[in-house]
């Protein structure tokens, strides 16, 4: 069973050093000349949790609220700007990490020793902002830019160790598709280059073995849509046509998997397949299951859905994949979860009327299915109100059954559902607006408590709530 872990401990001041990215921060030793701009410098996340930015009031920091110990430590985003929080120490406060730009939370390393962000210099995912790769330690210290060019989406960790891996733009008149694959791994105070892979690729993700990459490879006039599994050095193992031939004559036509997801096993993998049109992407695209066991293995189309990766959960034993299907851009609309098994027979898990989303499952067997659910309306431009009113934390258990497991009233909603490895523990944000909320937890029957105030975040692209507003890391990893 998760106990609570109650921690007394004393109020310690920390050290107030600032690092800045130069040698003496251990940037990874990777060349530049991109003509880039330098990222801003950051503090090392000594600023105490009563720091207050300018035109912010004093009442609207980040406020510790029950000193219940939570195994937990948790990064998340208050006013654009990345915080901490160990949540194990009943007397600790949140630890402030950035202050200039907008931070975006990337995630933690397999044993939760460091965590990687995105640092935007102007607004988060504007065309003209470019987005700088940054670390800093679980306790919010030792922040240092990893890469002085800017990076291409997030950044990867390995699932069993300190390596991580992120793409920057490939130099060169000649390399306009092509990106530059980094493999590196934290070693002490700093991180070091593994690898370097110049590739035309659209997404990678990591194999179970964290020694494998499954890179996918968009179609061209001389190739299919493909995907590769290389080792870290970029030598290739294996291909994996996903059509027979290309289709980049026609109008319109599959471009390439993204949001690749692999199963725990290693044996299958869950991806989306974008078209060459964006706009005809953004409102849905299909939804496939490719076994990596097999030669000349065919995909399975299982459904069709909004490309974001978080939307697609296996479970630890591979059997079944969680995913959310259905078209149309809104995520507040016409959204239902849905549960495929691996030869891709699909059990439809939504409920009429309603709309589901951010599925994750227990670590522990029998496997249970938590989920987003609330009445599905039209996306509205309203500040004031969550766009989903009356949303919660639903489960759905291995027989089948399904029920509610937080309770709140129609002004609020629950988003970012996080269990601890037992899954006796659920860490979840409760939304009082739109843009802002608290950090809930729930045990078992007891009542819901607010740990955390003031978490805020952007509600996204048609009100996905990407990117996450938090990132949990549990110190008990393994399940009971």
């Amino acid at each position: 069973m998760w106990t609570m872990v109650k921690l007394a401990a004393c109020a310690a001041a920390l050290t107030a050093s600032v690092l800045t990215t130069s040698a003496q921060t251990g940037t990874v030793p990777v060349a530049t000349g991109q003509g880039s701009a330098p990222a801003p410098s950051l503090p090392t996340g000594s600023e105490p949790a009563v720091d207050v930015q300018p035109g912010e009031r004093a009442a609207d920091a980040p406020q510790r609220v029950s000193q219940t110990a939570v195994p937990a430590t948790i990064a998340f985003i208050h006013n654009k700007h990345l915080w901490i929080l160990d949540a194990s120490k009943a007397d600790a406060v949140p630890v402030q990490v950035t202050t200039q730009g907008e931070a975006e939370i990337a995630g933690w390393s397999a044993d939760g020793k460091w965590l990687l962000y995105l640092l935007y210099e102007k607004e988060a995912r504007s065309s003209s902002s470019p987005a700088y790769l940054w670390a800093v330690k679980a306790d919010g210290t030792g922040a240092f830019q990893v890469d002085e060019r800017p990076v291409l989406e997030h950044p990867k960790w390995s699932p069993v160790s300190r390596t991580f891996a992120y793409l920057v733009a490939a130099s060169g008149a000649d390399e306009d598709r092509k990106k530059l694959l980094v493999v590196a791994e934290m070693a002490g105070e700093k991180a070091g280059v593994v690898s370097t892979q110049t590739m035309e690729l659209a997404d990678f993700a990591w194999m179970p073995d964290g020694k494998r990459l499954l890179v996918s490879v968009p179609v061209a006039s001389d190739r299919p849509m493909t995907l590769r599994l290389i080792d870290l050095a970029g030598n290739q193992l294996a291909v994996y046509p996903l059509t027979e031939q290309s289709n980049v004559d026609e109008d319109i036509y599959p471009l390439e998997a993204t949001g690749l997801k692999v199963a725990p096993d290693g044996k299958r993998v869950a991806y989306y397949v974008w078209m060459n049109a964006a706009s005809l992407s953004n409102d849905g695209v299909p939804i496939q299951i490719l076994d990596l066991t097999r030669s000349g293995s065919k995909p399975v189309d299982i459904g069709s859905g909004l490309a974001y990766p978080q939307w697609l959960a296996w479970s630890p034993d591979s059997s079944l994949l969680a995913f959310i299907d259905g078209e149309d851009r809104m995520a507040t609309h016409n959204k239902r979860v849905m549960i495929a098994d691996a030869n891709g027979r699909v059990i439809p898990a939504g409920q009429p009327d309603k709309v589901d989303a951010q599925p994750t499952w227990t670590a522990a067997s029998p496997y249970t299915l938590y989920f987003t659910r609330g009445v599905e309306t039209y996306f509205e431009d309203d500040p004031e109100n969550p766009k989903v009113p009356g949303q919660r934390i639903w489960r759905r258990s291995a027989d089948g059954s399904q029920q509610a497991v937080t309770q709140g009233t129609d002004k609020t909603a629950d988003i970012f559902p996080t269990l601890s490895p037992d899954g006796n523990a659920l860490l979840f944000v409760r939304l009082d607006a739109a843009e802002h909320g608290s950090l809930y937890l729930k045990t078992g029957s007891e009542r819901e408590v607010e740990l955390l105030r003031h978490v805020t975040g952007s509600v996204g692209f048609y009100g996905n709530h990407l990117p996450a507003w938090i990132s949990v890391f549990w110190k008990e990893q393994k399940p009971h």
